[in-house]
């Protein structure tokens, strides 16, 4: 899986950094170093501080009289009609003076001084309007982080792909490019302005073209992000993510739901046929069942294990069966119940479980 534009030293763009932060003073710590120490040229960050309350701003404001390449945008209200982290969005893209826009999250973390060079590589090539990349989170201990994991790949395997099929659908906003033109679309922003997440997925979804996306997986390029530690904060954000889902392209609503259908209609097989053997005993169908199922899985290994290697994580791979088990049931539970939802908030009841996270991080 490949499609980095090839290019010699840096692409010919300016590039504008945006984070949007809601009391994240302790991870802007962890952050803000990384980009400041970005080998590129021609950058600036633009750090939008939302009515924080935990010394975020005053911290931001010291650290921009420090560094000319970091400015503050402070939001004091946000408008009563619009998601407050889309409004957050705006404000600091209306304040970016480049070319291109390339964002991450207040709780990602740099793994390379080289990331924007790598990032906007592609652009080198005036077609390309959208770069994404991929963002994995770091490896704790745990069953619940064990499935963040597995998630976490499998939906870059999904978006990375479909983009290089021509058929890009989304990208994650901890690491992904576009030129500002494109952002200046308006009637895409005035239509989700009051939906909590997308401001990633759904310009990508509205916008994005087989022409005009590429996508960056080298190692590099990555933004490592501090997954969640507890269930409860994971199930709050995974709502807030799959209730996004309901606006995608009717496309690509098909495309998913056959690989979803695909996954359930296997497993239920396998389940089928094993319960079938227990009260009758037929141990040809059940055999055969359980060879294509081997088979299957085979293929599927191997190839998970090449995608794996290009993306230089660490999954391992004998955990694959169960967590698509398992995937099955997330996908139908909290994917429903995601879609159900009327309104979510961004962050809120926000727990800063900084320290914690950090203490239980293993490289």
């Amino acid at each position: 899986m490949s499609n980095d534009q090839p290019g010699t030293g840096q692409a010919a763009a300016s590039v504008s950094v945006v984070v949007c932060a809601h009391n994240e003073y302790q991870n802007l710590q962890k952050l803000l170093p990384g980009l400041l120490t970005q080998k590129f040229d021609n950058f600036e960050i633009i750090i939008v501080d939302d009515r924080s309350t935990d010394g975020s701003s005053e911290w931001l404001h010291k650290q921009s009289t420090l560094h000319s390449r970091l400015y503050v945008v402070s939001v004091s209200e946000t408008h009563p009609n619009w998601n407050a982290k889309k409004y957050a969005l705006v404000q600091g893209i209306k304040q970016a003076t480049h070319e291109v826009i390339l964002l991450t999250d207040a709780d990602c973390e740099v793994v390379s001084p080289h990331w924007i060079q790598h990032m906007i590589r592609p652009f080198a090539n005036t077609a390309i309007k959208i770069v994404l990349g991929f963002s994995p989170y770091f490896k704790m201990k745990g069953n619940l982080n064990r499935f963040i994991q597995f998630e976490t790949f499998f939906t870059a395997v999904q978006y990375l792909s479909f983009t290089l099929w021509g058929k890009a659908y989304m990208g994650v906003g901890r690491n992904l490019a576009y030129r500002k033109e494109l952002f200046q679309n308006g009637k895409i922003i005035e239509k989700y302005k009051s939906v909590t997440g997308g401001d990633d997925d759904l310009l990508i979804n509205q916008l994005a073209t087989s022409e005009n996306t590429a996508i960056c997986i080298h190692p590099k390029a990555h933004m490592k992000s501090i997954p969640k530690t507890s269930w409860k904060d994971w199930y709050q954000q995974k709502i807030r993510h799959l209730s996004v889902g309901k606006y995608y392209k009717s496309t690509h609503h098909l495309l998913l739901g056959g690989i979803f259908f695909t996954q359930t209609i296997v497993w239920f097989t396998l389940v089928l046929a094993g319960i079938y053997d227990f009260y009758v005993a037929n141990q040809l169908i059940f055999k055969g069942i359980i060879f294509l199922f081997s088979l299957r899985m085979l293929v599927l290994l191997s190839v998970y294990k090449v995608i794996i290697r290009n993306l230089r994580i660490d999954i391992n791979l004998w955990w694959i069966p169960q967590l698509e088990f398992l995937y099955i049931f997330y996908i139908f539970i909290i994917g429903t119940l995601a879609i159900s939802r009327k309104k979510l908030g961004w962050k809120a009841n926000q727990t800063n479980n900084f320290q914690k996270r950090h203490s239980e991080i293993s490289n």
